[in-house]
């Protein structure tokens, strides 16, 4: 992806440019607003404009996940590089990567259970209904660097593309940011909260970015335990279901009325500061 690009695409995906297909519940985006030049730019990097991909059910969607699962190309030190990569901001679309492998390697082919708490898979938080989901905008804000991989179907189309481009490199300065970003939670004063610490971390300028690509960065972390919280031990190779997770948000205070701030991010506390033992497991050789 490369600058160039990044200015066409967001000429191209600009809401008013999009056109709601009612059958398929999705926008479509007109190429026409794009000078010859910048539609020349997207057919260099072959770059499909409108690709949708369907989904039959909750199944489906599952199935096509796991496909994915002896991938000679997603291994677990492609994606943690990557991810490095997009916490120091040479690869934005590394940071979304963590969280996608983490369902890939430890979710299980399953049946759709819904509980009264929430309307859709208490296991893993899809959605038991045909739908389409528009592929390549969804790629555009992943390189944008946003964190899109709350669900299954966003894991797939993720780690889908993924296969397809080449591996990247963590530079020098991305393997530092790693390191700051931990040592500022290390030194977390006692009480602090998440939103104090986003704040802390805006301050401290070490990821760029606004504040919800940096919350995606800590939910990913969190997600694998490597930032604990304080009602579920987490861990890059187990799995925990999405409902048993978020529903210890009703025990804090920091989430009441806010749809933003999430489990488990959202449990960690100052005197948690990183679980050492999941960091060095997963990020050792980066120490």
């Amino acid at each position: 992806m490369t600058p160039k690009l990044m200015r066409v695409l967001r000429k191209l995906y600009k809401y008013q440019n999009g056109e709601y297909d009612a059958e398929r519940r999705v926008s479509i985006y007109n190429e026409q607003i794009l000078s010859d030049k910048e539609r020349d730019i997207l057919q260099e990097h072959q770059w499909q404009s409108n690709t949708i991909t369907y989904f039959a059910d909750h199944n489906d969607v599952i199935g096509k996940l796991l496909s994915l699962k002896n991938s000679p190309e997603i291994t677990q030190e492609r994606i943690l590089t990557t991810f490095i990569a997009g916490v120091g901001g040479s690869y934005l679309r590394g940071r979304s990567v963590l969280s996608a492998w983490y369902k890939l390697s430890n979710i299980a082919a399953h049946h759709y259970l819904e509980r009264p708490e929430y309307r859709c898979c208490w296991v893993c938080a899809d959605y038991n209904e045909p739908k389409c989901l528009h592929d390549s905008h969804f790629q555009y804000c992943l390189y944008a660097g946003n964190a899109y991989s709350s669900t299954p179907t966003y894991a797939y189309l993720n780690l889908t593309h993924l296969l397809t481009q080449p591996a990247v490199v963590a530079t020098a300065e991305d393997k530092q940011a790693f390191l700051s970003l931990i040592d500022l939670l290390r030194n977390a004063p006692d009480d602090e909260t998440p939103g104090q610490f986003e704040k802390r971390l805006t301050a401290a300028k070490i990821i760029k970015g606004d504040v919800h690509t940096k919350r995606g960065i800590l939910d990913s972390l969190a997600r694998l335990g490597v930032i604990p919280n304080q009602f579920i031990v987490l861990s890059d190779s187990a799995w925990a279901n999405f409902g048993d997770i978020v529903s210890c948000e009703n025990q804090l205070k920091n989430t009441k009325g806010r749809s933003d701030m999430e489990m488990p991010w959202a449990g960690w506390k100052g005197h948690l500061k990183v679980d050492e033992s999941q960091l060095h497991k997963l990020f050792g050789v980066y120490m």
